[in-house]
């Protein structure tokens, strides 16, 4: 009885951080005011990034890239 519990108990919690993962995902974003939205990075927006990287070259710039590999 005890180990079903356990195991309802810990399907419950995966099944919570998997909707929160989701959520942070595919939900909404907000940036500071001021900051331009945030953007992913594909083959047709190459352009528009590097537009704005070059265009704050006086100001320090940051390049995040995260892969799920």
């Amino acid at each position: 009885m005890r180990t079903k519990a356990v195991a309802v108990g810990a399907v419950a919690v995966l099944v919570v951080l998997l909707l929160l993962g989701a959520w942070m995902l595919l939900g909404p974003s907000a940036v500071p005011a001021g900051q331009r939205p945030l953007s992913r990075l594909s083959p047709e927006s190459l352009g528009d990034f590097s537009a704005a990287f070059d265009a704050g070259s006086a100001a320090p710039r940051l390049v995040l890239l995260l892969s799920p590999t």
